[in-house]
């Protein structure tokens, strides 16, 4: 336990001497702040009569939240990770008493707890703080969700951080290459927007499903904002799959970077 202790005071350290992996270590805080206070003004500022407008705007903003509520921790993962490949330190670690596996799964480990407790953060804040500014009908779309749909879709979408984190790490050889990854992955992240769309409201959107964080924001969406549609699953159904989905996707690349990176 002492050896985990002393290599989270490390990574602590590590994190906080960066001012850019300080940032996005607080990006959570960020995204709370711009659901509760900025996304409530752009809402305010549609005709209630015009609700197709307002039901659209409100889905685009729920799954811009949900999409990158723990993205930049991923980003974060990335820049630890390359900062080691660049300095040679993997090397250091392969012989201590963890190893680099061994270390690997402990940083990948405390970057998915701060995905998770990210992600309950941001629900859990708009809910209370905001919840009240977020109405379609009268209604609240967040009084359709409650704690355990919050804790399960962050335990799910979580999953999705370190393995972006590993993978982009892996293909990138230093910061620019890793910068120019996380650029690219943040467009891709916001993929699941496209569900707005009417074509891909039925079988369609199982297209999207290439993308391992559509599965848990398409689930949660359909519980924010409840749609008839035969061609869509069950909440629970859409996070067994996403979490399966995001499993494989963490142990390929938690793989694939133990091959690549060069100790």
């Amino acid at each position: 336990m002492n050896k985990y202790l002393s290599l989270l005071k490390y990574e602590a350290k590590t994190v906080i001497r960066d001012p850019i992996n300080l940032y996005m270590c607080l990006f959570p805080i960020i995204v709370l702040l711009l659901s509760s206070f900025v996304f409530p003004i752009i809402l305010e500022s549609i005709d209630p009569m015009q609700s197709a407008v307002l039901r659209l705007t409100m889905l685009l903003l729920l799954i811009i939240i949900l999409a990158f509520g723990s993205f930049f921790l991923a980003a974060m993962a990335t820049f630890l990770l390359l900062d080691q490949k660049d300095e040679h330190t993997l090397h250091t670690i392969a012989v201590t008493p963890v190893g680099t596996s061994g270390y690997l799964k402990f940083k990948m480990a405390y970057i998915y707890m701060m995905s998770v407790a990210g992600i309950i953060l941001i629900l859990m804040g708009t809910k209370l703080i905001a919840g009240d500014k977020y109405m379609i009908g009268g209604l609240s779309v967040f009084d359709n969700i409650g704690f355990l749909h919050i804790v399960s879709f962050a335990v799910v979408n979580g999953l999705f951080t370190p393995a972006l984190g590993l993978l982009q790490s892996a293909f990138a050889r230093n910061k620019v290459e890793g910068f120019a990854y996380i650029k690219g992955t943040g467009i891709l992240s916001l993929v699941p927007a496209l569900m707005i769309l009417e074509a891909f409201q039925g079988n369609l959107q199982y297209l999207l499903g290439i993308f391992p964080n559509f599965w848990a924001i398409r689930g949660l969406v359909l519980e924010l904002m409840p749609v008839k549609n035969s061609a869509d699953l069950s909440y629970p159904l859409y996070l067994i799959i996403g979490g399966v989905y995001n499993l494989i996707l963490l142990i390929a690349a938690y793989r694939f970077f133990l091959k690549k990176a060069q100790y």
